[in-house]
Order: structure tokens, then C-alpha cells, then sequence
């Protein structure tokens, strides 16, 4: 029995899962099943998590994904061009398992199944730019995210170090340490595993520690031998 109800959140306007699985089914009605091209069209990241979700559907339960039209059109661009979809979408999760399952999996794909659909220039440009879209927004996402690393700084004695500093080495970038010796750096996900952390305090040694193994336990910085003065009379 083909769903006639809309695919669409009514407060979102977003695809509901359920009707997006329908439509790959080809369990929607024609009206239905249009809407939801259009709106896949219009929307690369949802157009990306739907071919997924069509490979997990032909891996998974085989004679229950149908290869629609639209699908059909998808996956010619990524058999026609997979070192570019791959180049372009490879910051996608699943990007690659994607392409090698539509490379691979020969029985599944829709020219075994389905007649060949055209798919015109402007339709391939299109998908191509989708892609690039998709890839584009991951790729900013990941630049932007931020981890926190946060610990102590102690003295010799084990005591807190009040306003000690640490620094991302070779940047601007750091904090300083509150009453109990306790500091919180921000720094970006992309260049915390390999930063270098510089830690420092007045009439003490520098420490130098990778990010990726400052703890919550804390360094302990050693005080600078002090000078002798001499007298002379």
C-alpha cells in the first residue's frame, strides 16, 4: 500500500526518516515520492545521507530498497566519476565504504535491476556541485570545532601555582591558572593531538607537554636555583 500522508516535519519541513526508508522502497505515492526528489535536490547533505542510507538498505535487505530514479541518477555520477566523488565527499562519514559498495557490489546496482537513466549535463553538474557543497560544509565544521584541555599546575611541594600560564607553543594562544591551580585551553580538534604546551611561572622552570597528554592531575614545575649574592667589603 503506497503512503499518501506528507514526508515532511510539519514544524521543521525537514524528511522524515520513515518516508525518506518509503520512498526508497518505492512505497510512496507518485505526488509523495516527487516532493521528496525535490526537496533532495535542493538539500546536498540530506541528498548524501539518503544514497547512505539506500547502500545500508541494499546491503542490509537487498529486495527491499529499490533503486528509484533519482538514486538511479546518483549513483551513475558516482560509478562515471568515483575519483571525484571521493575526492569531494571524502570528508563525509561513509564516503568511501559509499563508493567502493556502488564500484563493488555490481549485482545491486540499478543496471542490473532497473533500466539505464539518462542523466543530461546540467543534471551531472548539479550532483557535482552538491557534492562539492557537502564536502565543503564538513570540511568547515571539522576546521572549526574546538576541544578543551584542562589541568593544574603545581610547585615543588605539590601546591597550586596561582596565574601560572600555559601556551599553545609558537601561538598567542592560553590561560592562565585560577586559585586552586586550575587552567582551561580551548584549541582547535584539528591540531590538538600534535600541539605542544608550554607551561611557566615566575622564578620557575619551563615545562613542555604534547596536548594530546596533559591530565586533570597536573604539572609540577621546578623552582630556578637561586642566584647567590656576594658581599664585598
Amino acid at each position: 500500500m503506497k503512503l499518501t500522508a506528507t514526508p515532511f516535519d510539519p514544524q521543521t519541513g525537514a524528511l522524515l526518516p520513515v518516508y525518506r526508508d518509503a520512498y526508497l522502497r518505492g512505497d510512496l505515492a507518485r505526488s509523495s515520492a516527487r516532493a521528496v526528489e525535490e526537496y533532495l535536490r535542493n538539500d546536498a547533505t540530506q541528498a548524501h545521507t539518503t544514497v547512505t542510507r539506500w547502500h545500508e538498505m541494499s546491503t542490509q535487505e537487498a529486495e527491499a530498497a529499490a533503486p528509484t530514479t533519482w538514486v538511479q541518477k546518483q549513483l551513475l555520477f558516482i560509478r562515471e566519476q568515483p575519483q571525484r566523488f571521493r575526492r569531494r565527499a571524502f570528508s563525509m562519514v561513509g564516503a568511501a565504504a559509499l563508493v567502493a559498495g556502488v564500484s563493488m557490489a555490481g549485482t545491486r546496482l540499478p543496471s542490473h535491476n532497473a533500466p539505464a537513466v539518462p542523466v543530461s549535463l546540467p543534471e551531472m553538474t548539479s550532483l557535482a556541485a552538491a557534492s562539492t557543497a557537502a564536502a565543503e560544509a564538513a570540511a568547515e565544521a571539522s576546521a572549526t570545532r574546538l576541544v578543551t584541555v584542562s589541568g593544574r599546575i603545581l610547585n615543588e611541594a605539590g601546591q597550586p601555582l596561582v596565574g601560572a600560564t600555559v601556551l599553545r607553543k609558537g601561538t598567542s594562544v592560553g590561560a592562565s591558572t585560577d586559585a586552586n591551580g586550575r587552567y582551561t585551553l580551548r584549541l582547535p580538534a584539528a591540531v590538538a593531538a600534535t600541539a605542544t604546551l608550554q607551561y611557566g611561572y615566575a622564578g620557575y622552570h619551563d615545562q613542555e607537554l604534547k596536548a594530546a597528554d596533559a591530565s586533570a592531575q597536573g604539572v609540577t614545575l621546578q623552582p630556578r636555583a637561586k642566584r647567590k649574592h656576594w658581599l664585598f667589603f
